[in-house]
């Protein structure tokens, strides 16, 4: 019974499919204890790339692969760090809550919260929840746009208002010959 067991190791680690199986098990069982925190955080991750994409579209902007980039590089980036902090933590206390993991979890998602809302202000710029941001989100949405477009030419969109709140958009301006 052992020598079958072994065989049937043998064959699930001999191809690269099996290895990558057994490395992401191992790790889902490393991580197991925190895993909400890494799931809040990957979802709000994803939920960014959705949101910019989107933005990107609204715009008529080609969807570059750094966008892509930057979303790999968020995911090693918030990775390593809560990777990090686990690991800390459970040097420090074998059993009990891991604070510094969610504490951290929290800021990206917060950031990534962030980022989300300058694009859904792009798309829906008269969204009353949005619409309470829009003075701080300037700067995000200057970010994401590109440097010949006014960041105040999003806010007079009128199309794309939810509630047919007219009174409080501005008029378009005329454009100059």
């Amino acid at each position: 019974m052992v020598g079958k067991v072994f065989t049937n190791l043998g064959a699930a680690f001999s191809t690269s499919f099996g290895w990558v199986v057994a490395l992401l098990s191992a790790f889902a069982t490393i991580i197991a204890p925190e895993k909400t925190s890494f799931i809040v955080v990957g979802l709000a991750i994803m939920a960014d790339l959705f949101w910019g994409v989107a933005a990107a579209i609204k715009l008529k902007k080609f969807f570059l692969s750094t966008a892509l980039r930057d979303t790999v590089k968020k995911i090693g980036i918030y990775s390593f760090a809560l990777l990090g902090a686990f690991a800390i933590e459970s040097i420090a206390h074998a059993e009990g809550t891991f604070i510094a993991v969610r504490t951290i979890a929290i800021f990206a998602a917060v950031c990534e919260f962030w980022s989300m809302s300058a694009s859904m202000l792009i798309i829906y710029p008269n969204m009353p929840f949005l619409r309470i941001f829009r003075t701080q989100l300037k700067g995000e949405i200057a970010a994401k746009l590109s440097k010949n477009i006014d960041v105040d030419d999003i806010f007079i969109d009128d199309t794309n208002d939810t509630e047919g709140d007219k009174k409080h958009s501005r008029p378009r301006r005329r454009q100059e010959d």
